[in-house]
């Protein structure tokens, strides 16, 4: 930009931050300035462009140009569950969204702690991520107006809850797994004290008893070395009582238990199919493909942030509760083949 398009800029630019607010405001005509700048209309364009380009001004085709309003953060407290381990391959990408979008669409995070729950805006929402104790929830409502969970509490109404059902997801594995013919699967899961493995194992096994499928139960930790330790009690399963199937709960126990059943000579999936849930990106990247349930992160943000304008237009504690339950998506790879009617597998 040349001396007198930079001055002339820097005049427009003063004039227009001194104008801005919240809502559109249309700048006046080219013509107009051209007037009273005492400038060409060439040059008034130049300079036009140049505070468009800074997101000063906004060209509307057929309208006119706007300055831009000045976008008000917003705030959001993060809270995040003691229990979530540093290397949660859900939650990790799940945060990764929450700051991307976050950061598009200036809205200010404010991380806390259970420490430090008085430390964040009151009137901002507090996004509770991970499984938090019954204790802690109470800690938080007495803090906390509005408040929403990507988890299920089942004996909460007074907030919101978005949330995938896991004991539907385990249902419905045994569904799927019953139509390709197999009738006697494994499941193996973490402990207890997680709530996705748990709801997803009651799910399974009823699902299991409702489908006619005899099944066994494998508790390990939920990770690569969990699934990976487990590969002789499923190699045995397999060779001496025939089973046929092993439905996961989530992507790295069975990415570890294929890995482990190779050595031990166990082919998925022609001797043992794998059903699993998370479609970590690994899942499509592995060989061979992992069968397994996309639980999209990104959907559970987007209904989060949909809210958002409904948290601060709330006045009354009660207006702000509501449960979304979101659909997880099966997507079918290699780990997952049909058994012939009839046929048993071994090794």
């Amino acid at each position: 930009m040349n001396q007198e398009n930079k001055a002339i800029a820097d005049v427009l630019r003063q004039e227009v931050r001194q104008l801005q607010s919240d809502r559109l405001i249309k700048l006046e005509s080219e013509r107009k300035l051209e007037q009273r700048l005492n400038v060409g209309r060439q040059r008034i364009r130049e300079v036009i462009n140049q505070l468009v380009s800074e997101g000063l001004l906004i060209k509307y085709e057929g309208k006119g140009t706007y300055i831009a309003p000045i976008v008000k953060n917003k705030h959001v407290n993060l809270l995040s569950s003691p229990t979530i381990k540093p290397n949660d391959p859900f939650y990790n990408r799940m945060l990764m969204e929450l700051t991307g979008y976050a950061a598009k669409n200036s809205v200010n995070m404010i991380p806390l702690t259970m420490d430090t729950l008085h430390n964040g805006d009151m009137l901002a929402p507090v996004l509770m991520i991970g499984k938090f104790e019954e204790e802690d929830i109470e800690k938080i409502k007495q803090v906390y107006s509005k408040i929403i969970s990507f988890e299920n509490y089942p004996n909460h109404d007074d907030f919101v809850q978005i949330y995938f059902d896991h004991f539907k997801i385990g249902i419905n594995a045994a569904k799927v797994l019953a139509a390709y013919g197999h009738k006697k699967v494994i499941h193996i899961t973490g402990p207890d004290r997680y709530a996705s493995a748990l709801y997803r194992k009651n799910g399974f096994i009823r699902g299991s008893r409702k489908n006619g499928i005899e099944h066994v139960v494998l508790e390990s930790k939920m990770n690569f070395k969990g699934g990976f330790v487990l590969a002789d009690q499923v190699a045995n399963l397999v060779v001496h009582r025939q089973f046929t199937a092993v439905f996961a709960a989530n992507d790295w126990m069975a990415i570890g238990l294929i890995q482990a059943l190779r050595d031990k000579g166990v082919d998925v999936p022609n001797q043992l199919s794998v059903l699993s849930v998370d479609n970590i990106p690994l899942a499509g990247q592995f060989a061979p493909g992992l069968t397994t349930y996309s639980l999209d992160a990104n959907m559970m943000i987007a209904e989060c942030f949909s809210l958002m304008d409904v948290a601060e237009s709330c006045t009354e504690d009660i207006q702000f509760h509501k449960r979304i339950i979101l659909q997880p998506r099966l997507i079918t790879r290699d780990t997952l083949k049909k058994l012939e009617t009839g046929s048993t597998r071994g090794v």
